[in-house]
């Protein structure tokens, strides 16, 4: 009898599991209503990551403000129901998007932890490249990232055994209408709402969130529309009033010039991995000096600040500004493109380089060969063989080995023909230890945490020593019969701590809405300098305190420095410099030497034709097309005229 009544209560325990049956109207209907339950149960899900703190006022926050709780859970909704119609299985529908969902909301909270900058578009083009470096980073997993995960689990399978109407096979028509609809209605609503920069800078944040750091402000929007919103910022977008013949027109008022014969000096330049003067931000003191190296190759060169589109990461930003001229946001170059090193190609330079990180982060080698060099050094294709005497930064060569490469490099070129080298290094690149010494005290411990005292000190260590190392390469070029220039310059200040946090206690401002916070947060210093050979062929144009500007505008910087006109593209922008000096990301600029967030009428037209001619030199040149009234071959070799 006993065992009867336990067989009973196990048929009654399934009995109450089992799905009620339901016409096939009260199933649809019942489908629908928890599919719908569980996308809203996956976006509340989404927005309390996406505070980043977990915290019960900044996710009720969003409740106040309906254009971002709608434009956060439309694109939830519009997923579930593109996988519904795809799978025809409600639980698949639910599953598969919420878990990605989740997936990309806890990868903004650690690269926002990491980097101190939000999840946007453009990071999927780097998937690879993020996926390479996670393992030099101790991720902290918050309990709340298994709990969701659970959720969601959970989620699909009450689905799985509840959540049972599909939609019959005989009428598959309504799948494929299904699916169109919701592509369409993605289409319409980007178009509509989520690329809309006014709906989107009108949102308040409750003084909940502090809108002064990017990564905060992104958050006080949601996740989902910052991530949908950052779309229209991932590819250059064609300009306002473009068109080939207006390109072409403004571009026509400069002639393209050759590097005179007699001026073709050797130009050698360096940009240094997250190498920032952080003495340069007003307040910060050090025990001892890690710049005084760096500060000494000052003293003796024409130096200046850049104002870089990124921090703690994002390189490839003042990269391929300097190398192209182009302004933020940069195309993936998948074909022949203009470039600067196609000019120097085009006059006779041969065109190399070096960086001791692998071929295939941001696609360096693909690109180095669409813009022109003729070769580029990499992890494997030389540095792996390179020896370091047992010294190494994270698994590459140090400075003291990569200048030392960088040198032999250049004593091994053909001097009957100019050398244009650019070169990147390793070392500096983050992360730096917060739990441990690993190098000398430059700050004092008072004032600052545990973590803020290790990390600052590791990053200034590094620092100390490329500045070591970079006086020394330098001091190899100084007694040489050939005319050299040198252009050394930093790619982005660092993250330091959480949100950048550590800065604070350092007492330096870093917010990035308005001009001291910006310029403390993207200033890295730049500097050009010549030997005496080089100074002979060139004058004495190498010494001085340069203004403030854009990476895209560093290499007229050198030419300037050289007395060279330079290409078409070049004197043009030459010509923007003259007021406008800084263009960012964040839709800052400097103009005439003051930081604007809005440009008045003059101001802007010079803007918009650099950004008409720019967009004109990107799309064409490296095809068939010219620029100015000078000779393709001046800037293009070896393309087809």
């Amino acid at each position: 009898m006993k065992r009867s009544g336990t067989g009973t209560a196990r048929r009654q325990g399934r009995s109450l599991l089992r799905p009620p049956e339901l016409s096939a109207r009260a199933s649809r209907a019942l489908t629908l209503g928890l599919l719908l339950g569980a996308a809203l149960g996956t976006h509340l899900l989404c927005l309390y990551i996406g505070t980043l703190d977990f915290s019960g006022a900044r996710f009720f926050s969003y409740f106040r403000h309906p254009a971002v709780f709608l434009l956060n859970l439309l694109p939830v909704v519009l997923l579930v129901a593109l996988f519904w119609f795809l799978t025809n299985r409600a639980w698949l529908a639910f599953l598969l998007p919420s878990a990605l969902l989740v997936l990309v909301s806890f990868i903004n909270y650690f690269k926002i932890a990491i980097r101190g900058d939000p999840l946007i578009a453009e990071d999927l083009l780097l998937i690879g490249e993020g996926a390479g470096t996670m393992g030099d980073y101790e991720l902290h997993f918050p309990a709340l990232f298994f709990v969701s995960f659970g959720l969601v689990l959970v989620g699909a399978l009450a689905l799985m055994r509840y959540a049972r109407a599909r939609i019959p096979r005989k009428r598959l028509w309504v799948r494929a209408l299904g699916v169109l609809a919701c592509v369409a209605l993605g289409l319409l609503s980007w178009r509509l709402w989520y690329g809309d920069k006014e709906l989107y800078d009108a949102q308040s944040a409750d003084g909940v969130f502090n809108c002064e750091h990017e990564s905060e402000r992104s958050a006080s929007r949601g996740l989902l529309w910052s991530f949908l919103h950052s779309v229209r910022q991932t590819l250059p977008m064609k300009p306002e009033g473009y068109s080939d013949a207006a390109a072409q027109e403004l571009l026509a008022r400069y002639e393209d010039a050759d590097i005179p014969a007699d001026e073709r000096v050797n130009v050698v330049v360096t940009m240094l991995e997250s190498f920032s003067d952080l003495s340069a931000l007003g307040g910060v003191t050090f025990e001892r000096d890690p710049y005084a190296d760096f500060h000494a190759l000052q003293a003796e060169s024409y130096c200046g600040t850049l104002i870089s589109d990124t921090n703690g990461g994002g390189t490839i930003n003042a990269e391929r500004s300097f190398l192209t001229g182009f302004v933020y946001p940069h195309s993936r170059y998948r074909r022949d493109t203009w470039s600067y090193v196609r000019y120097f190609a085009a006059q006779g330079y041969s065109t190399q380089g070096g960086h001791p990180g692998y071929e295939w982060f941001y696609d360096r080698r693909s690109v180095n060969e669409n813009l022109g060099f003729s070769r580029y050094d990499f992890m494997e294709n030389h540095y792996e063989a390179l020896p370091t005497g047992g010294s190494d930064y994270h698994g590459h060569p140090d400075d003291a080995a990569f200048f030392a490469d960088r040198r032999a490099d250049y004593l091994a070129r053909d001097p009957s023909q100019p050398y244009f080298s650019f070169s990147v290094t390793y070392q500096g690149h983050s992360p730096y230890s917060d739990t441990a010494l690993e190098g000398g005290v430059y700050c004092a411990h008072d004032g600052l945490s545990d973590g803020a005292y290790c990390m600052i000190n590791n990053y200034l260590s590094s620092v100390a020593d490329t500045g070591r190392q970079l006086r020394a390469y330098v001091d190899s070029f100084r007694e040489d019969d050939a005319p050299v220039v040198l252009v050394i310059f930093g790619d982005h200040k660092p993250t330091l701590g959480t949100g950048n946090c550590y800065y604070a206690e350092l007492g330096v401002d870093v917010s990035e809405n308005d001009a001291q916070g910006c310029e403390n947060l993207y200033s890295v210093p730049y500097l050009i300098w010549a030997n005496d050979a080089a100074r002979r062929v060139l004058g004495d144009r190498f010494t001085g305190q340069g203004e403030t500007i854009s990476p895209s505008f560093l290499m007229a910087e050198l030419f300037d420095r050289c007395g060279w006109d330079g290409p078409a593209w070049m004197q043009l922008q030459r010509d923007t410099r003259r007021r406008i000096t800084v263009i960012h990301r964040q839709e800052l600029f400097v103009v005439d030497g003051k930081w604007e967030s809005e440009l008045q009428p003059d101001a802007r037209l010079l803007y918009d034709e650099l950004r008409i001619a720019e967009y004109y030199v990107r799309k064409n040149l490296g095809t068939s097309e010219s620029i100015g009234s000078g000779a393709q071959r001046v800037f293009c070799p070896n393309l087809s005229v």
